[in-house]
């Protein structure tokens, strides 16, 4: 699973959930990926479905573990805190689906976009 680079806290930042990040997250928020990620979109999440998503996805993506909480703790906790819900569907997402944009197209698909 390779890692997404988001602009996120005023720079670029790479993000990844990991098998071993995932695991952790079940375990910091009682929830698989899917609930977490089930309860991010429909409001009903808890603060570690947040802060924890995006702490360990950005020790996912290479950051160090001081680093990211640092991060996180500037630009998550200490701000409003719904404005950090879609950063962590997003990383969610792409731990569970891949990145969308690096899907690559089925035969059919190639041909539907060339209209010869």
């Amino acid at each position: 699973m390779n890692t997404k680079t988001l602009t996120w806290a005023g720079g670029e930042h790479a993000f990844r959930l990991g098998i071993e990040h995932l695991r952790a997250l079940e375990q910091r928020c009682d929830a698989g990926p899917e609930e977490i990620l089930g309860r991010l979109m429909t409001r009903t999440w808890r603060v570690s479905d947040v802060t924890d998503t995006i702490r360990l996805g950005l020790e996912g993506g290479g950051l160090a573990k001081d680093e990211a909480r640092r991060l996180v703790a500037v630009h998550v906790e200490d701000g409003p805190l719904a404005l950090s819900v879609e950063l962590a569907q997003a990383i969610i997402m792409m731990a569970l689906w891949g990145d969308p944009d690096a899907l690559p197209m089925g035969e059919g698909e190639a041909d539907a976009l060339d209209p010869v």
